[in-house]
Formats: structure tokens, sequence, C-alpha cells
């Protein structure tokens, strides 16, 4: 909300209030995600307005997520910056990130291709808790049990001792499978160092790993898994130069394993297997210059990607990227004017240009209007630029996609009991990346339109409750032949209900629904609204301790919410645990 406001890092990679925010932007806080006892990231964006999940299981299962109905390889997630998604297809796994290292995650609803680069559909950045300044020991376990065998384990510590801050997490998840066939067991580890070198030097280490094995058909006498396991390390130097300059340097090795295989059940033959090594080294350098009206930053990226994999042509294939960017906040009076422009290369898809300029004005004390223009580009996925030949032959000539996309907003907070926020959006994709005529391999043709809207109201606290919902209108058409597509979210509703009484209980009931508009082919079904009851209380809290139990209802109707046939959602189920604090 407005009238808190708190800066934000994703827009510009340079922080700024979001009242001179011009992007339509959501932030979730650590408070709210814990209020509705999320496993991982899949369960937070399930319930934000104007972003689609289509989620095929329970916790730890694979996931795809749309910001405003987008192909999911075109949304870029990210943590800390560093990107999540994949160089194969471009897929991000999100089903088993966990949520207890999530400080905030800031979302940008179109593309953010002006700040990172490939990003058509939008951006998720994760950013992860940093080490507690005020004491030199402290942290949180938990413990969740549910249905089919279903456990959440988690741990974290934080303190700083003289100039030396850490933060550092341990969790993991592992379930039977709330739908047949989807069995999941996984576990992560993170790891923030923070020092304080001088009084205008700061160096930092981040470290994650995560690895998991899952079960993903439902269809008969088949079965599919896969096995996953990612390492991320991230050094990085702060410098103040002066006052008003600050160079900020980071690396990253990036390393993900995927396995994945098919076998026929009754006769435990293997119908395929594959496998895919995908090692990316790079870094950024980012100076950022803050005096007067401006905040001006200017930066450089390079990335360098190998992928090793039996689907693609010989087998290896490499691409290098580097970009430079360079954009400008300028606060006058009661506007906020943010230019921006990036040029992108990349050794296997060419060149892109993506400039932005957005507007903000405050027209009352708690009342902004925003206006955004920016074109964007999608890289396309080195699958599909280097087939292997045997299911897809290479087409190294394809270009990325590319997005102008508009929007034009207005968020208050002017009533006295209420929030409000409105968004109108347009998103002309050209260059639309499809099979071609022949299914042989992947060509850019044809044209699409993504436009609509996107509203949301919450109430401020009143005798400890608060109401919220939102919804979002998406109206998705091929520009060659004027038809709707069909399989993408239509139009999508979220609601809630928050009660935070210290003294008896926290409570948050959650809504979700996604019209498909699916094909009748897909056998989806989509008739309920899916509602999850989160409930906890505190028994202890004293002494710097605290003693929390929580229980949550899942699909407490038992509603049918789903795009494919074959990938069900969970009926209802329930979970209860216990959460310290220390």
């Amino acid at each position: 909300m407005i009238y808190k406001d708190q800066d934000l890092v994703t827009p510009t990679r340079s922080p700024k209030p979001i009242s001179q925010v011009a992007e339509n932007v959501t932030i979730i806080g650590a408070d709210e995600i814990e209020a509705i006892n999320a496993h991982t990231l899949t369960d937070v964006l399930l319930h934000v307005t104007g972003v689609q999940v289509d989620n095929r299981g329970g916790p730890g299962s694979a996931t795809n997520v749309l910001i405003q109905g987008s192909d999911p390889t075109n949304v870029q997630v990210t943590i800390d910056g560093v990107s999540l998604n994949n160089l194969a297809s471009n897929f991000a796994e999100i089903g088993s990130f966990p949520v207890q290292l999530i400080e905030r995650i800031e979302i940008i609803k179109g593309p953010a291709s002006s700040a990172w680069g490939s990003s058509l559909g939008g951006i998720i950045n994760i950013i992860t808790k940093s080490p507690d300044p005020d004491r030199q020991f402290g942290g949180t376990a938990s413990a969740a049990i549910g249905e089919r065998t279903t456990a959440d384990l988690r741990t974290d510590f934080s303190g700083t001792v003289g100039s030396l801050g850490y933060y550092i997490y341990g969790g993991g998840i592992t379930s039977d499978g709330l739908t047949p066939n989807t069995p999941f067991d996984g576990g992560n580890l993170y790891a923030k160092l923070q020092w304080q070198a001088a009084k205008q030097a700061r160096l930092q280490l981040s470290v994650y790993y995560d690895k998991g094995a899952r079960g993903d058909s439902q269809a008969p006498d088949l079965a599919f898994g896969e096995t996953n396991e990612r390492l991320f390390v991230t050094p990085s130097l702060s410098y103040d130069l002066t006052d008003e300059l600050n160079l900020d340097i980071s690396g990253r090795v990036v390393k993900k394993r995927t396995s994945q295989f098919l076998d026929q059940v009754s006769s435990s033959v293997e119908l395929d297997r594959t496998s895919t090594d995908d090692l990316n080294l790079g870094g950024s350098i980012k100076l950022n210059w803050r005096k007067g009206p401006s905040n001006l930053l200017a930066g450089f990226d390079y990335d360098n990607g190998t992928l090793e994999s039996n689907d693609i042509l010989n087998g290896k294939q490499k691409q290098e990227k580097w970009a430079f960017f360079v954009n400008d906040t300028l606060s006058l009076w009661d506007f906020s004017l943010t230019p921006g422009v990036r040029y992108d290369h990349t050794s296997t898809n060419g060149d892109f240009v993506s400039p932005s300029v957005g507007l903000t004005y405050t027209l009352f004390e708690k009342t902004i209007l925003r206006g955004y223009v920016a074109r964007g580009f999608n890289t396309p996925p080195l699958a599909d630029t280097f087939g292997d030949g045997i299911f897809l032959l290479a087409n190294p000539n394809l270009k990325p996609e590319e997005v102008w996309s508009y929007s034009a907003g207005v968020e208050t907070g002017a009533a006295r009991y209420l929030w409000i926020k409105a968004t109108a959006f347009l998103h002309d994709i050209h260059d639309v990346i499809t099979l071609g005529q022949t299914a042989e391999y992947y060509v850019n043709s044809g044209s699409q339109r993504r436009q609509g809207v996107e509203a949301e109201l919450k109430t401020v606290p009143l005798f400890h409750t608060s109401l919220m919902t939102g919804y979002t209108f998406i109206d998705i058409k091929d520009l060659t032949t004027g038809q709707v597509i069909t399989g993408l979210p239509r139009y999508t509703w979220d609601m809630g209900i928050d009660y935070d009484n210290p003294e008896i209980l926290r409570g948050a009931l959650r809504g979700h629904y996604i019209w498909w508009n699916a094909d009748a082919s897909n056998s989806a079904r989509y008739s309920a609204m899916i509602w999850d009851l989160n409930l906890s209380r505190k028994f202890v809290d004293r002494d710097g301790m605290t003693v929390e139990a929580f229980f949550s209802a899942h699909n407490l109707f038992n509603g049918s919410q789903y795009l494919l046939g074959v990938f069900p959602n969970p009926g209802r189920w329930f979970e209860g645990g216990l959460r310290f604090k220390f």
C-alpha cells in the first residue's frame, strides 16, 4: 500500500519508494507468507492478483506460473536478482522453492526488460532475509504434519557478532502425494554472510542449495518422474565511493541438474529418459548516483551458460550474454519520471534494445497515478534453438519474442477505510515462437495481443478484521486470425479475510479462482473457487520466546479447479504444526 512507502529494488535495480514506481507491482512480505502457512513459492503466488498458477499437486509439485496470461517461459524468476530459469526451456522451478528464507517478493507485471533483459511476461524477484543486526543469536523452528504423510520441517538462525552478520536456513518437505503418483521428497539449505569491512564497504556471500525428487503422472500405466538439484553461489561487494555514489560488484555461479524418466508400469519398460546439466558463470557491475532529484543507475551484466543434454544438438551448447543498461528516476514536485534503456547481446539469438519510460503523479496525499510504456523481449530457450534432430530440428535463426507494453493505473488510500488499486494493460507481442507448419522445428510466427484490467481492494483492520478482493480480466487474441486463444486464463478472482488479534487468534481465509477458457480436449474443470483456511494461536510469549500452534484446511469445500484432466487439483486436506521463535 502506498501509505506504507517502502523502498523497492526490482523496478530499476536501485532502491526507491513505491510511490516513484511507474510499473504495475505487487509486494508480498514475510508476515503475509507466514499468515497463510505457506510451504513453497507456489502457495504464495496462488493469491496474487494478476498472477495465475497452474498447480499440479500438493507441496513440492510441479507448477507453471503466468503473469497476466503470459506463457510460463516468459516469466523471469530470480533470487536476489539471480535467475532461477533454466537454459533448456526457460522454465523456473518454483514448486519446491522454500518460503522461510524470504523477506519479501517483488513482482513486476509486464515486461521488465529495460532493467533485467529477457522477461517479456514479467519478473518475480525473491528478496532473501538478511542477518538480524540487533542481536547475536535468534531464530525460528517449525514442524507441520499433514495427510498422506506430508511433512514440512524447517529452521533458521540469524544474528550479528561484531562486524559479521549471518543468516542460515535449512528445511525439507516430504509427501506421499495428495493426488495419485505425485510423491515429493526434497531438502534445501541457504546461508548469507555479511561483513562490514569498513564504514563504506560491505562484503556478502550467499549460498543456496536444494535437491528434490517428484512423481508427476496420473495417466494410466505410465510413471513419470524427475529429480532436480540446484546450487547458487553469489559473492558481492558494495562500496560507497562518495556520499552520493555507490559501486556494487557481484558474481554468480549457478549449477542446475535435472533428470526425467517415463516408464510403462505394466511392462517395466523405460520409454524415455533425459538429463540436463546447466552451468552459468556471470556477474554484474552497478554504479548508482543519488543526488537531489536524481537516482541514476548504470550497469553491466555478463553470463556465460553451458547446457549439456541428450535432447540438445551435439549434446552440448553454449550461450554467452552481456548487456549494458542505464535508468534514472527524476523526482520533481509531485511527479517522478523514470526513463531507461538496455542493450542485450546473445551469442545464439542476436541483439535487442529495450527502452522504457514511466511517470507517476501524486494527485493527493495518498493517491498515485501511474503510466508506463516499455519494449521487452524473451530470449528463445536453447531447446527451441538447438533441437536434437530426433524430436525437433534445430533452428539457429530464431529471434527473440518482442512486446510493446502499455499500462496506466491509480492507487489510493484516500478513503478512510479502503485501499484501492486499478490498472489497465495492453501487451502487443510479435515474433511469437510456435511450432512451424510441419511441426518439425520452432519458428517466429504470428502476433498476439494481451489486454485487460486488474482491480484490487483492501480494507484497513477494523475490530482486528480486514477484507480483500482482486479481479483480473484478460483478453488474449491472435492478431492474425482475430480469434481468442484458448487454454489461457480469461478472468481470475482472489478473495480473503484476515483476522489478527494477538490475544485470541490469527486467521487467514483465502479463495482463488481461474477461468481457464480451456479447449474441450483438455478435460479441464474449474467450476469452483478454492478456499484455504489458516489459523494460528500463540500459547507462549515471554522472555524473547514464542510458541505458536497452527492449522490449515486446504480446499475447504473440496472443489475442482484445474487446466488439464491428467493433473486434477488435490481435494480437501488438513495439516497442523508448531512454530517456535527465540
